[in-house]
Order: C-alpha cells, then structure tokens, then sequence
C-alpha cells in the first residue's frame, strides 16, 4: 500500500466520505477498517465524546417494552412519535450515558432554569421549557422524572432522532428575566418579592408536583401576591 502522504487531498469531505482505522474491539484482532465520517460522528453523539457546557445528547426511545436504555429520554409509557413538543409537560432521563457515564448530581441542577429540546440533525424541531421538577423515578431508580411547562416550541417529536438537552434563553427577550420564588411553608397567601422591574407572568407548581392555580394581584413592578383557595406549598417561576 502507498504511503497515505502521497494520496491527494479532498478539500471536501463529506459525509458519506470514508477514513481507515484500526478494530479495538474484542475479538477483532486489531483489523484495519474503513470507517465512514458518518458513522464516526454518530458515534461522537451517541457517547457525548464531544463535551458541550450545559448540553447533553439524549436517544429517543419510544419502544420500551424490554426496557430503558442508558443514555436516553422517552416518555414514561413509551412511543410519543409524532408528539408536538408543545404538549409536552413531562419525560424520562437517563442518569447514565452510553458508556455508563454518571450524571446524576448534574442533571437536577436544570431545576428552574429554562432548557431547550432540539433535535440535532434538525435544530428547528424543538421544544424550549422552564423545568418545573426534577425528581427520581419511584420504581425505575437510573431514571429521573423531568416536569416541564412549555414557553415555545416547533415540530413534533421523531423516532430515531437524537436530542440536545441544554439550558437555553430566548434571545432579545427581555421577558426571559425570571425569579423563583421558594414557599416551604404551606399557606393559602403567597408574598412574592421578585424585583424583575416588570409586570411578569407566573406559573405555580405545588409540592404535590402539580400545577397550582391561584389569584395573582400586582401590588407593584417588583412585588405580587398569589392567593389559593387552601394552605399550599411549592414554587412559583416568575418571568
């Protein structure tokens, strides 16, 4: 074989363009390979080998009939194909990645924050949320529950498709300022004191991990009050 400087340059490559390597895996006796650029960097996302801040690469599983793999996300009863990513209020995440990665004590630091779900072979199919809960599944121990209300979104869900979980703020809107207001104590009168200089909207999730639902009055630009009709405790996001 001719030595590899003295084949010509291809100051195109493509996907479907194909390199040589060497088989590590067991049994394969350290074969060389063709590989294609594809399939390479399919396997750049499907491992999270190509380290984002505040992103991770989730599969979409829709058929979980044996089971929920690592480095997923699904819907607790599965399928969901098809799904607008504006009516979806909840999903399942995986604490571990493809190749056992642990996650677990990163993942529920999104609680609060406003995240997007995009699809990364089509980045305008997606979905942008406030995480509402994050909490660990009650029979399914390496999986989280994530409850979400939705601010924006385009497109429906897609079978096979990979998806981006990253924190995400709408750009040039200033209503994306936002305030959590923490009410530990159950009370059916909520004072929120969230200093946004506006008149914000706000969306209440209860310690049961419902939505709650009260009389919101407006005392100022900076201060409001939540009345439920019973003692209530939870969050409110105020944006």
């Amino acid at each position: 074989m001719a030595r590899i400087s003295t084949y010509g340059v291809d100051a195109k490559p493509e996907l479907g363009d194909k390199t040589i390597g060497t088989d590590v895996a067991p049994g394969a006796n350290l074969r060389t390979k063709n590989y294609s650029l594809a399939d390479v960097v399919g396997m750049f996302n499907k491992t999270n080998s190509l380290g984002v801040a505040d992103q991770v690469l989730y599969f979409f599983q829709t058929d979980i009939s044996e089971g929920r793999d690592a480095g997923t996300i699904s819907f607790e009863a599965g399928g969901g194909v098809g799904k607008p990513f504006s009516d979806v209020t909840s999903f399942m995440l995986s604490k571990t990645l493809i190749g056992f990665k642990n996650i677990d004590k990163y993942i529920p630091l999104f609680v609060g924050k406003s995240i997007i779900l995009a699809e990364l072979n089509d980045i305008n199919k997606f979905g942008v949320y406030i995480v509402d809960s994050i909490t660990e599944h009650p029979t399914e121990s390496n999986f989280f529950i994530v409850n979400v209300t939705n601010q924006e979104a385009n497109g429906v869900m897609a079978i096979g498709a990979t998806y981006i979980f990253s924190e995400f703020t709408i750009p040039n809107n200033d209503t994306d300022k936002t305030y959590v207001h923490d009410q530990a104590t159950a009370s059916s009168t909520w004072n929120v004191q969230h200093n946004l200089n506006k008149f914000p909207s706000a969306t209440m999730v209860l310690s049961t991990g419902q939505k709650g639902y009260g009389d919101i009055m407006y005392i100022d630009e900076n201060n409001l009050t939540i009345t439920f009709a019973s003692a209530e405790s939870g969050k409110a996001y105020i944006n």
